[in-house]
């Protein structure tokens, strides 16, 4: 199996909002907002294609100009039949390696989405980061009722002090299941 990775194009709009569109629990977006995921936002987005030059995988996200150390990643999306073989975690890399100066990377995710959970979670243990989780968005609040609260994840890359230090007392820096209000 040949995947190649590449910023996306005007043309992988309608593609990309058919993946995301067969990928719940991801939020459909207009076909006009995947249009500037793969315009104006191309690149801060990652595309996985097949040999065949299907669109299987997408990753959107953005850099926020007063934080523009910090990715934020906005959605993953992965071919059902492509899950399991380290694709997303392939794109989250190279697009995260893509901005040499990037220090820290962003998402939610919410409770129930345990693949996206352990996705960023494997993402930040790799990247040597400390993890903060926050609640972001409530259901009811913030989101219609339909939709389930969504957590915030801050990875902010440590440096070679801390990462010593937290290997040599064998502290853990990432919680997934602990929220702070």
């Amino acid at each position: 199996m040949l995947i190649s990775y590449r910023e996306p194009l005007k043309k992988d709009g309608i593609a990309v909002h058919n993946l995301i569109n067969n990928c719940p629990p991801l939020d459909k977006n207009s076909l006009y907002c995947n249009l500037l995921q793969c315009t104006d936002f191309s690149r801060t987005s990652i595309i996985a294609e097949s040999n065949d030059g299907d669109v299987i995988g997408f990753i959107s996200g953005y850099i926020a100009p007063e934080s523009p150390e910090t990715l934020f990643i906005w959605q993953v999306a992965l071919d059902q039949q492509y899950r399991g073989k380290g694709i997303a975690s392939q794109m989250l890399s190279r697009l995260f390696n893509r901005h040499g100066t990037l220090q820290s990377l962003k998402t939610t995710i919410s409770p129930s989405n345990i693949p996206s959970q352990k996705l960023f979670q494997t993402f930040f243990e790799n990247h040597g980061m400390t993890v903060k989780a926050t609640e972001h968005f409530k259901a009811g609040v913030h989101l219609d009722s339909n939709h389930e609260d969504e957590i915030l994840y801050l990875g902010t890359r440590m440096d070679a002090t801390e990462v010593t230090t937290a290997l040599s007392s064998n502290e853990q820096h990432h919680h997934f299941t602990e929220v702070a209000g």
